[in-house]
């Protein structure tokens, strides 16, 4: 049994998150991918959804440091390792920007000003209102927006699904 007054205030604050921190994203999910091994070429199909108001907050930059340790027992003196910076980033999507049997997954990835950030991490709010996401940029991948669907004018939460044909070499 749900609250009625806590939902509805867990709705406005998200609705003034929205409008305070609200930016366009497109939601991907990747439904099919093919390889035609005699020419080569990959086919994908995935369903994206245009939101024209997500909730981004700001990116948590933290370093990262690997060292593997059979490095470090073989030699005291000199420590091998790597350290790199990844941009974890938070969007919360609410529940009514999508169609009501979509649903976030960790193998989805968002694509927000002109970057590819993938889905490390997904929690759901309270009686089923929104998603919080974390999300990793991937640097240097290629993003495949759709632009079409910004340009066309549907209303929020419509799903579009593409098939895109990739050439490349079967190794």
């Amino acid at each position: 049994m749900s609250n009625y007054n806590l939902v509805r205030l867990i709705r406005r604050c998200i609705r003034q998150m929205k409008a305070e921190y609200g930016h366009p994203i497109t939601l991907y999910q990747l439904g099919n991918a093919e390889t035609d091994y005699e020419t080569g070429v990959k086919s994908r199909t995935h369903t994206s959804v245009y939101i024209k108001r997500a909730v981004v907050l700001p990116s948590v930059l933290t370093r990262e440091i690997y060292q593997s340790i059979s490095v470090i027992s073989a030699n005291k003196r000199v420590v091998q390792g790597g350290s790199f910076d990844p941009a974890v980033r938070r969007f919360i999507i609410d529940r009514t920007d999508v169609p009501s049997t979509y649903t976030v997954k960790n193998d989805d990835w968002i694509v927000y000003a002109g970057a590819r950030y993938d889905i490390k991490k997904v929690e759901e709010y309270e009686y089923e209102t929104a998603w919080l996401v974390y999300a990793h940029r991937i640097e240097g991948a290629p993003v495949h927006e759709d632009l079409y669907i910004k340009q066309s004018d549907l209303t929020d939460g419509y799903m579009m699904t593409l098939t895109q044909n990739v050439t490349g070499v079967i190794a």
